[in-house]
């Protein structure tokens, strides 16, 4: 189902996306997004309740919502001053919820360091009638030897103090402006992006995609953290951390695949479990007026 164009020159495509870095570095340099410059202020585009759409028609081909899409992006992170390996499972759910008004379904994010698990969570996903992908809220907790240990981050749209704002735009170019992702909480800096290059050839180690849109993503303050390249009709194939990145993430896409009735239902089932301890460790957000999240019937 899934294309790729696969060269499997993986060698090649780490030589072509150096020079692409590089050439992207300068690309920064020329429009003024050094690290550590706030830079100009992103655009917010009104959230409208009545611009929404059911989420899983999916018609940003730049980030797919098709319930069943699952990725496996591998690579590197640092754990206190060390490099180990990364690996991320994120899998497009069945699992629905109405954040201010609006349907969004749930991403789930499964991350291991060294092949333990770190991290778990997601993020509710919501699509406007023009084709944005919007994100509305997350829950995620943090792992140290296999156990829960805390809550990373938790929000549900403005009730909790969040901002709503747009990950992925449906059409962006060099000239499209610093766009708002939106924030977490009001102790939170928001989160912005902006096009570094467009149209782009970029070869990972499950294939060789064109088209490709390179987009860098932070905080306001710390724009420069990370660079995500996007490939029509996949997404995220390749993610290289910046100066500002905290953990230096850098993974790329491994692995692309549609899951069945029953993988699609464990893997909603683990947000499931994962509301209902939300309702245990974060009762100021997902409290008892909160109705709990439901699957697709």
């Amino acid at each position: 189902m899934f294309t790729s164009n696969a060269k499997n020159q993986y060698g090649n495509g780490r030589i072509l996306r150096l020079l692409l870095l590089a050439l992207l570095l300068t690309v920064g340099l020329l429009i003024g997004c050094q690290s550590g410059d706030e830079g100009p202020e992103p655009t917010q585009v009104e959230f409208d309740p009545a611009n929404f759409v059911d989420p899983t028609t999916s018609s940003n081909p730049y980030h797919p919502l098709k319930p069943g899409m699952q990725w496996i992006r591998g690579g590197t992170t640092e754990v206190g001053s060390r490099e180990v390996p990364h690996q991320i499972i994120t899998t497009m759910t069945d699992v629905i919820r109405i954040i201010d008004g609006v349907p969004a379904v749930a991403m789930l994010d499964q991350s291991t360091d060294s092949g333990e698990i770190a991290q778990i969570g997601f993020d509710y996903m919501a699509l406007d009638k023009d084709g944005n992908v919007w994100i509305l809220g997350g829950y995620t907790e943090d792992y140290e030897g296999g156990q829960f240990t805390n809550v990373n981050s938790v929000w549900l749209g403005a009730k909790s103090g969040g901002e709503p704002g747009i990950l992925m735009p449906a059409t962006v170019t060099m000239e499209t402006p610093r766009w708002y992702i939106g924030t977490s909480g009001p102790d939170e800096d928001p989160s912005v992006a902006e096009p570094v290059a467009i149209g782009e050839t970029v070869t990972v180690a499950f294939g060789t995609f064109d088209n490709v849109w390179a987009i860098r993503e932070g905080e306001i303050g710390a724009v420069d953290n990370e660079i995500k390249y996007y490939a029509p009709g996949v997404g995220v194939i390749l993610n290289e951390a910046q100066d500002e990145s905290l953990h230096q993430d850098n993974f790329e896409l491994i692995n692309l695949v549609e899951l069945g009735p029953e993988g699609l239902a464990e893997a909603s089932q683990v947000v499931l479990d994962l509301e209902v301890h939300a309702r245990e460790v974060a009762p100021k957000i997902y409290d008892e007026s909160v109705p709990a999240a439901e699957r697709m019937p």
